[in-house]
């Protein structure tokens, strides 16, 4: 399969994934936006994905409007890194480059999954608990503010496949998968600091792969961070290049 079509299933996903939430959903013609009152200058919960430039740059002032008047302080737009005409655009209307990760993809069958979490204590989630413990996780992974991101995903393990291992009883690392037109997404992955180097979420990025293949999807994707990048391509992602997050940040 071609880069080209990873990249396409991979906005795909992102279009329902990034969109998805306790907040409201804007969509436009070739835009999608996600508004979220709850957690205002986390513009990782307040992000626009889109398939037409025009129509992107059509929309930017009614998203700006709708941002401002829900109280948001801080919203992006995930831009693939050779649209020059949405980062002027962007730029134009007060964007900054916040983040640079990494578009990456791969067939299911060129994923190493191995004998996926073998080894580890790992659970999937099936009730609201996985969420918070979830959530947890990412607040002392990346600071997230757990009880407001609980709120925002409620009903989240009725959607996705929430993975969950344990040391020493405590949940530790967790990977999310979201399937969406034969692309298991990937999201949601971390670690807790005291917690790293275990090879936990590598075990279960493989669980993952191993679920998804069995559920009939065909392609994984996903964004990386500059942290997890090496731990993706050791898996068999492919790099797309960068998919930019242009943020608007008011004071």
């Amino acid at each position: 399969m071609d880069d080209a079509t990873l990249y396409d299933r991979m906005l795909a996903s992102m279009d329902v994934t990034y969109v998805w939430g306790r907040g409201e959903q804007v969509r436009l013609p070739g835009v999608a936006a996600f508004v979220c009152p709850l957690i205002p200058h986390r513009s990782v919960f307040n992000g626009v994905v889109y398939r037409d430039t025009d129509a992107l740059i059509e929309a930017l002032p009614q998203l700006d409007r709708t941002y401002e008047e829900a109280g948001v302080q801080a919203w992006t737009v995930w831009t693939p890194e050779g649209d020059g005409r949405a980062r002027e655009a962007l730029e134009a209307f007060g964007h900054v480059l916040d983040a640079t990760p990494e578009a990456m993809a791969a067939p299911l069958e060129e994923i190493d999954a191995r004998d996926g979490a073998d080894g580890l204590d790992w659970s999937q989630a099936h009730g609201p608990e996985g969420v918070e413990e979830m959530c947890s996780i990412l607040e002392d992974a990346f600071a997230w503010e757990a009880d407001l991101a609980v709120q925002v995903l409620d009903g989240l393990e009725r959607e996705a496949h929430i993975y969950l291992a344990r040391v020493d009883g405590v949940a530790s690392a967790v990977v999310g998968c979201w399937d969406v037109d034969g692309d298991a997404g990937i999201y949601w992955v971390g670690t807790r600091s005291e917690a790293r180097g275990r090879g936990l979420c590598t075990g279960l990025m493989r669980q993952a792969a191993l679920d998804a293949r069995d559920r009939g999807a065909q392609t994984t994707s996903l964004q990386a961070t500059a942290m997890g990048r090496p731990l993706y391509e050791r898996l068999g992602y492919r790099g797309l290049g960068a998919i930019e997050m242009w943020e608007k940040r008011r004071t």
